[in-house]
């Protein structure tokens, strides 16, 4: 299968708009999907989701561990080039399609003190199955 990401990025005055397509492999177990890719880097990124909430899992050195739950904010460390560093997500639109196989999340990365916004986030992620032949 394939999954397209789209990611805009705004960042004080300047903004970023990222594109990715991967090969890529959904599984579900229990109240959970899982969307398994390797980026561009070659890691292996594991998406976890349901309705109300995400975790994205990058197999990197040092490992980075994103959590987005609906409405609310979380507390993560992600590793920067100044060592790792703790952020709040701040999930201001989550919605989940099944019937589209699409899920949008807006987020905002704050600074742990001041919750002031380190940047926005636009997150689109749209997977599709190959065309198989019934015939």
């Amino acid at each position: 299968m394939k999954l397209q990401i789209r990611n805009h990025i705004r960042f004080g005055d300047d903004t970023e708009i990222i594109h990715e397509v991967h090969d890529a492999e959904w599984r579900q177990k229990g109240d959970y999907q899982y969307l398994i890719y390797q980026n561009d880097e070659k890691e292996k990124v594991v998406i976890k989701y349901n309705e109300n909430e995400l975790t994205m899992s990058r197999f990197s050195t040092p490992q980075s561990i994103m959590k987005f739950f609906a409405g609310k904010k979380v507390l993560i460390a992600l590793p920067t080039p100044m060592g790792i560093q703790q952020f709040l997500t701040d999930t201001r639109h989550y919605q989940l399609n099944h019937e589209r196989q699409h899920l949008t999340l807006h987020y905002d990365l704050l600074q742990v003190h001041t919750e002031a916004s380190f940047a926005s986030y636009q997150l689109e992620l749209t997977w599709t199955f190959p065309e198989t032949d019934d015939e």
